[in-house]
């Protein structure tokens, strides 16, 4: 189990709403990320919507609109 977790800040924010436009492209988790801050789905699902976040133009590393938690460590 993963927790895929949201932030709003700084420019991360403006990736949020470049994907809240056009919503229908984004996987599942990101679409409930744009209704919770934290979603819970197993790692293959977490890698999977990380790797198309950080593919979208907006991204930001600094910092990342969504990022990885693992509740065991």
């Amino acid at each position: 189990m993963r927790y895929v977790c949201r932030s709003n800040t700084g420019t991360a924010a403006a990736w949020w709403l470049e994907v809240e436009r056009y919503p229908g492209g984004a996987p599942g988790i990101v679409r409930e990320l744009l209704r919770s801050p934290t979603v819970v789905c197993d790692p293959l699902e977490a890698e999977q919507a990380l790797a198309w976040a950080r593919a979208h133009p907006r991204w930001t590393d600094a910092p990342p609109p969504l990022y990885l938690r693992d509740p065991n460590g």
